[in-house]
């Protein structure tokens, strides 16, 4: 191990350590705020971003981390209609209003694109989970991330997701942990770069792709996931939902970014393959430890992103139907469908076909919060939201897998 990579492996070591020993104190786990928190960042958080950056670069080159600022900057615009209406339609609910029946066309949208999400997110787990044991095959993981999504089943029919969501949050806690870890260890590793004269990026220019654009929105779904907190009234208050989403969303904007940018020169330097590899073998340039570091984050917080998702869905499918559905017979209309994607998709068809649906979601969002802002008298809101229905439009009809 070289002196440089001895500096990183230590600062990454002692980042997790201390990040984690602060969010696991018994006094931030039973916190309000941060259990609201992990919602939203579970679902955003996955390691999607993560193996997905490589593509992203491969597409637009160093502008990489401009792109990926641009894709969160549209969630957080369709944040703001999500807020919106968690402050101005959920005080309608039980009242006569014209508009719950698009309340609803927008439940059953959410609930179709969390179905897809909820298969991406197990295929993606068993992807990284496989990759560095060499026995990674589309067949292997299709079978296995099945087999995921029917212990899933079966543990939430008998029992409900309480005790997986609770895991959960301890396990969003050391991901949060691992996710600083390996930033800092990149940041350090930058700042080495720097110091020793060898911080150079020189001329790229990625092959020519008349889709590229198309295909970075097919990546809409990587940042979606804090739409979550308008469906979990039944836990948290609107005023604790609105701020710790927006928590979420900039700290996940924050990551997104840094993250492109400081593997930039990696990508450089040592050039990987542009997959699902890609994040390990940069990571190896960096230090030993930190492709088990993100091995065991993505591992955690794919998990968590399976089991959050299904249980905010879940909450969500029984207020679709009035509370007339048990609890526990959502946890099969919604998986078994997923089972169903997993074995008829990949990955990047996934993605795209998630992120596709979802922008038709938050295109309905979009039009609840204009004409909630319509009846309030307030034209500058009108204004914006319809801008956001028009954005997410523009994802919904032309986003392509990558």
């Amino acid at each position: 191990m070289s002196s440089n990579e001895l500096v990183s492996t230590v600062v990454a070591i002692v980042s997790l350590l201390v990040v984690a020993s602060f969010l696991y104190r018994p006094a931030v786990q039973r916190s309000e705020r941060y259990r609201a928190l992990v919602v939203p960042l579970a679902n955003i958080m996955d390691v999607g971003f993560i193996v997905l950056a490589p593509v992203i670069v491969v597409l637009v080159g160093f502008d990489a981390p401009f792109f990926m600022l641009g894709i969160c900057l549209a969630a957080i615009a369709a944040g703001f209609a999500i807020s919106y209406n968690i402050r101005h339609y959920e005080p309608l609910i039980g009242t006569e209003d014209s508009l719950h029946s698009l309340a609803r066309w927008a439940q059953w949208a959410l609930l179709g694109a969390s179905v897809i999400n909820i298969g991406y997110y197990a295929m993606l787990l068993m992807s990284l989970i496989l990759l560095p044991f060499e026995i990674y095959s589309e067949d292997r993981v299709t079978i296995t991330a099945a087999l995921l999504l029917i212990a899933v089943i079966v543990i939430g029919y008998r029992r409900g997701l309480d005790g997986l969501n609770r895991l959960g949050n301890r396990t969003t806690a050391f991901n949060l942990s691992a996710i600083f870890a390996i930033l800092v260890a990149f940041f350090v590793f930058n700042v080495q770069e720097m110091l020793g004269g060898r911080w150079d990026l020189p001329d790229y220019n990625p092959p020519t792709d008349p889709d590229a654009l198309r295909k970075l929105l097919g990546l809409f779904a990587m940042v979606q996931g804090f739409e979550a907190a308008r469906y979990v009234g039944s836990r948290f208050s609107a005023e604790v939902r609105v701020s710790t989403m927006r928590w979420a969303q900039g700290i996940s904007t924050v990551v997104f970014v840094s993250l492109l940018a400081s593997v930039l020169i990696l990508f450089v330097q040592v050039r990987p393959e542009p997959d699902a590899t890609a994040i390990f073998v940069v990571s190896d340039a960096v230090s030993p430890v930190l492709p088990f570091i993100i091995l065991l984050a993505a591992i955690g917080s794919q998990m968590s992103a399976v089991v959050n998702a299904t249980s905010s869905r879940s909450d969500l499918l029984v207020e679709a139907t009035s509370g007339t559905l048990e609890k526990r017979y959502t946890f099969p209309i919604l998986l078994v469908p997923a089972v169903v994607v997993v074995v008829l998709t990949d990955v990047t068809a996934a993605v795209a076909l998630a992120s596709r649906v979802f922008a038709g979601f938050f295109v309905l969002q979009a039009i609840i919060a204009a004409r909630l802002s319509w009846r309030a008298r307030s034209t500058s809101h009108v204004v914006g939201f319809t801008l956001v229905g028009l954005l997410m439009s523009t994802i919904m009809i032309f986003g392509l897998p990558v």
